[in-house]
C-alpha cells in the first residue's frame, strides 16, 4: 500500500477473510507516527483499568487505557492525548481511505482505545457490533515489540477461521461485523491502540435500544 491506498487484492482479502493485514513497510503510518503512538501507549500516564467482561459479556482479560468511548454517544477522555492521537489515526487522507473502503461519503472515529494484554491476557469470541451496530471496521495498530501467543482470530461465516499473528508495526483493518477473540498471550506483552470506524456520527443506538 502506497500514498493511503488499498489494492483490489487488500479490498478481496476484507470480504473474504474479514480482515486485511498491513506490514510496517507498507504505509499505513510513517515511522514518526509510529514513534509518537508509542510515546501516547508508554509515556503519557494514560491511566488503565482491568478489564474482565466486555460489551457483549464475553469473559476478559486486558489492561484498558481509554481515548474515546461511546456509551450514549462519542466522547473523548483524557483529552490532552487523545488530541495528540486523533491528529495522527483521524488525518484526513487516512480517513478519506477508509470511506473508500466502505464506499461511504463519510465515516467516523466512534472509539480508541489503547489494550496492554500481558502473559494470561486474553480478549473472549465477540461481536463489535454489540458495543454499537454502526461499527463497520475496527482498526488494530501493533505497538507491543516481542510478544507470544495473542493471536487475532476471526470466525468465517463457512465455518473456518482467519488467524492474524500480529508484528511489531502492523495494522489490522477487520469487519465490526464478524466474530474474533483475541487468544491468550504466553509470553510479553501485547500492545495494540484499536479504534472503530462508522458511518453514523450520531448516538449510539444500542443506547437509545436499551433507554
Amino acid at each position: 500500500m502506497t500514498s493511503l491506498t488499498l489494492t483490489s487484492q487488500q479490498r478481496e482479502s476484507l470480504e473474504q477473510t474479514g480482515a486485511i493485514y498491513i506490514g510496517d513497510t507498507d504505509g499505513f503510518l510513517t515511522d514518526a507516527e509510529w514513534e509518537e503512538l508509542e510515546e501516547l501507549c508508554f509515556q503519557s500516564h494514560l491511566p488503565y483499568e482491568t478489564v474482565t467482561v466486555g460489551d457483549a459479556n464475553e469473559p476478559n482479560l486486558v489492561e484498558v487505557g481509554r481515548f474515546m468511548t461511546d456509551v450514549e454517544q462519542p466522547r473523548k477522555v483524557n483529552a490532552e492525548v487523545t488530541d495528540r492521537l486523533l491528529q495522527i489515526i483521524a488525518q484526513p487522507a487516512r480517513m478519506r481511505m477508509l470511506g473508500e473502503l466502505l464506499n461511504c461519503k463519510e465515516v467516523y472515529l466512534r472509539r480508541a482505545q489503547v489494550n496492554h494484554m500481558h502473559r494470561g491476557s486474553f480478549v473472549g469470541m465477540h461481536l463489535d457490533t454489540d458495543s454499537n451496530p454502526d461499527y463497520q471496521v475496527s482498526i488494530v495498530l501493533q505497538i507491543g515489540r516481542a510478544f507470544s501467543g495473542g493471536e487475532f482470530a476471526i470466525s468465517l461465516p463457512d465455518g473456518t477461521e482467519t488467524l492474524i499473528e500480529p508484528k511489531f508495526r502492523s495494522t489490522i483493518i477487520s469487519r465490526c461485523d464478524y466474530p474474533h477473540e483475541v487468544r491468550t498471550v504466553t509470553q510479553g506483552t501485547r500492545t495494540s491502540i484499536v479504534y472503530f470506524v462508522a458511518s453514523h456520527d450520531g448516538p449510539n443506538r444500542r443506547y437509545l435500544k436499551a433507554s
